[in-house]
């Protein structure tokens, strides 16, 4: 385990959500418990539980966190962008790299919302601000089909296929591999346009700057 998540100096608050993040990722939410938590930040079962309520409520604030991160940064990135394969390829380059650059979070966000309770406040939440996001996407593929730009066969199916290609970055993509994240993000935006035939390359590239960093994500995880 990362020493850091042991340094008294750095806020327990911040080194909790650390840890159940990696322990979230490696080994599943079902299969942490909070005596897990408790060992990796060497807390005690009550230190854990002096910052927060309960195992789930810890979950559902990561989870809840981390989409409105991807929401905040993907309006950044849609800002005034009007064309739709101008924000098809914005919206593959943004998910991308959001998941290369934290890959232990969104492993979270993508994977556990099976661990919150159906039908309590903070599943049902969480379900809102995924759907919010995959709006954009929804909206991107309806408009480029609409104005002719776009030659898709099922939208549904177009989108959960490039939403998943983004997305499996967080498995495999490594900062110090034969590719650069930006020519990861190049690569899958010319995938996915190919994908959805779209007659022309976009004029619009992302601005890595302005997608969110989550200071609970592990370092060199």
């Amino acid at each position: 385990m990362d020493t850091s998540l042991t340094d008294r100096d750095t806020d327990a608050g911040l080194r909790i959500r650390s840890a159940a993040v990696l322990l979230f990722a490696r080994q599943g939410y079902a299969a942490t418990s909070i005596r897990d938590l408790a060992r990796a930040v060497n807390l005690t079962n009550a230190g854990i539980y002096h910052h927060v309520s309960s195992k789930e409520a810890l979950l559902a604030d990561l989870m809840r966190a981390g989409h409105r991160g991807l929401i905040d940064a993907t309006a950044r990135v849609l800002d005034r962008v009007e064309q739709p394969s101008d924000r098809l390829a914005l919206l593959i380059a943004s998910l991308t790299a959001i998941h290369a650059r934290s890959p232990l979070t969104t492993r979270v966000m993508d994977g556990e919302l099976r661990s919150l309770t159906p039908g309590s406040t903070a599943h049902d939440e969480i379900i809102a601000l995924r759907d919010e996001y995959e709006d954009h996407w929804r909206r991107a593929l309806a408009d480029g089909v609409g104005q002719g730009v776009f030659r898709v066969a099922d939208q549904k199916l177009s989108r959960l296929a490039l939403m998943s290609m983004c997305t499996g970055t967080s498995e495999w993509y490594r900062p110090d591999g034969d590719s650069s994240l930006e020519q990861v993000c190049a690569e899958f935006v010319a995938i996915g346009l190919a994908a959805v035939r779209a007659p022309a390359r976009p004029t619009a590239s992302a601005d890595l700057s302005l997608l969110p960093d989550f200071p609970w994500e592990p370092p060199d995880a």
